[in-house]
């Protein structure tokens, strides 16, 4: 009787020909990335979920750990506080400041001209006098269209930060503030290059609290309604954002 017809030798060749397929497959398998739909009790799902970098199309989880991002600051022009303001000053901004928020990576629309109106109690308009005070205090300068301005270098009044304007027509401040009133005026700024943005904004909420805080008002926006400390959180983290690509 030949080996071959030997039952035990058949079962033998067979047990050796899945143990040899079974050490081949988990080789070629165990370096491959794993290929899943995402489940929300998975830690490895919700750090994915998080992660800014991730596709779209496919998710395809692997051991290896992400790179780290190389770490810089960004230079960006702010008012100090009303305590200590002469002028605009310089200083940096570390990128992980940004929080998680502000790193979405869908695209969120930013105006190109952001605006805090300054509206006086009824029966009690602001008056030109202590417009004037406050920015000859602080560093504001009158300038073009008999308007304030803030700039980074007030010396050679240049990179402006913002602007100052009265919200009755023509929207200018006469030279006489003396006998001068408005019901509102308006802070407002364009939307600087990348870097600058959230410190600019910044530097005019500085400026908003100091004219609030000496001549009394509420805050709204170009549609009356109120400017909320939700929305400046929303605008500041969307600035934020902006910057973070620069």
């Amino acid at each position: 009787m030949s080996f071959l017809s030997d039952p035990s030798a058949v079962v033998l060749i067979i047990g050796a020909i899945a143990i040899v397929a079974f050490l081949v497959h988990g080789l070629w398998f165990s370096g491959k990335p794993e290929n899943r739909r995402l489940s929300k009790n998975d830690k490895r799902d919700e750090k994915l979920r998080n992660n800014s970098e991730v596709g779209k199309v496919r998710i395809v989880t692997t051991d290896a750990p992400a790179p780290a991002a190389a770490g810089s600051s960004e230079s960006a022009g702010r008012i100090k506080s009303a305590d200590d303001v002469s002028s605009v000053v310089i200083e940096e901004i570390p990128k992980d400041a940004v929080p998680n928020s502000a790193k979405d990576p869908a695209e969120r629309r930013l105006p190109q001209n952001i605006e805090i109106n300054l509206v006086a109690e009824p029966g009690r308009p602001y008056r030109g006098s202590d417009i004037e005070a406050l920015c000859a205090q602080y560093g504001i300068l009158r300038g073009d269209l008999d308007i304030y301005y803030v700039y980074e270098n007030p010396q050679a009044r240049e990179h402006e930060v913002f602007r100052m304007c009265s919200l009755v027509s023509p929207f200018s401040f006469p030279q006489d503030m003396e006998n001068f009133t408005t019901p509102a005026i308006a802070l407002y700024m364009n939307l600087p290059e990348r870097g600058k943005a959230a410190s600019y904004f910044k530097a005019m909420l500085t400026a908003v609290d100091i004219f609030i805080g000496a001549m009394g008002g509420t805050l709204q926006d170009n549609y009356h309604q109120p400017f909320s400390t939700e929305k400046v959180q929303e605008l500041e983290e969307q600035l934020l954002e902006y910057d973070a690509k620069a």
